[in-house]
C-alpha cells in the first residue's frame, strides 16, 4: 500500500480528487451533478439514459471516511493486481468489476441509490486472490487472502440478511465474484510467480 505502483496510486488519488470537487461545491450543484453520476436503477428503467453511471457510481463516495477507506483497499489489493498484470489490465478489473457490481445491484436493488468504489475493490480482491493462489506453497499472503475473501463474503451475506443496513452488500459480492473471474481470466497474462 506505502510503494504502490503509479495506476493504482492514480486511481486512489482520482477517488480523493473527485471527492474533493464535489465537497467543494455549492449543494445544489452536488445535488444536480451528483444525480448523474451515482447509480440509480430506477433511472434507467424510466428511460433515461444514464448508461455511464453503470461505472461513474465507483468514482463517488457519501463521505471522507467513505472514500479513504475505499482507496486505502485500492492501494492494497490493487498494488498487487497491478505488479502482476500491468497496469492496463488493472484498470480494466477495476471498472469491469465496478460494472459488474451495478448489475448485480440491480438485478436485487431496482430500487435503490449506489455509490462508492467498493464494488471494483472488492473486484481487485477477488482478483488478487486468484493470482496469488498460483503460490499458495509458498507465499503465505495467498492463504491470508483467501480467509479474507471468506471474511468479505460471509459478512456481506450476514448483511443481507439483516436487510441491509444501508450497505450495498450486492455491489461488494457480484464485485468479488467478477474479480474472481477476470482473475482466472487474465491468468496467463501474469508475470511468473515466487520459484523455489
Amino acid at each position: 500500500m506505502f510503494n504502490a505502483p503509479p495506476w493504482s496510486l492514480r486511481l486512489a488519488g482520482l477517488l480523493m480528487l473527485i471527492h474533493l470537487v464535489f465537497f467543494l461545491l455549492p449543494d445544489a450543484l452536488v445535488t444536480e451533478y451528483g444525480s448523474m453520476l451515482v447509480f440509480q436503477p430506477a433511472a434507467l428503467e424510466a428511460g433515461y439514459p444514464y448508461y455511464w453511471t453503470l461505472f461513474t457510481y465507483a468514482l463517488m463516495h457519501a463521505d471522507w471516511l467513505h472514500v479513504g477507506f475505499n482507496a486505502a483497499l485500492l492501494l492494497a489489493l490493487g498494488s498487487y493486481v497491478e505488479r502482476t498484470v500491468g497496469g492496463l489490465l488493472f484498470l480494466v478489473i477495476f471498472a469491469l468489476c465496478s460494472i459488474g457490481g451495478a448489475i448485480a445491484f440491480w438485478l436485487v436493488d431496482s430500487h435503490g441509490v449506489m455509490l462508492g468504489a467498493s464494488g471494483g475493490v472488492n473486484g481487485l480482491m477477488g482478483a488478487a486472490a486468484v493470482l496469488l493462489y498460483r503460490n499458495r506453497d509458498i507465499d503465505p499472503r495467498a492463504r491470508m487472502m483467501m480467509v479474507m475473501v471468506c471474511i468479505v463474503v460471509t459478512m456481506n451475506v450476514l448483511t443481507a440478511l439483516a436487510g441491509g443496513t444501508g450497505v450495498a452488500w450486492e455491489a461488494h459480492l457480484g464485485g468479488l465474484f467478477c474479480g474472481i473471474f477476470y482473475g482466472y481470466a487474465v491468468l496467463g497474462r501474469a508475470t511468473p510467480g515466487i520459484r523455489r
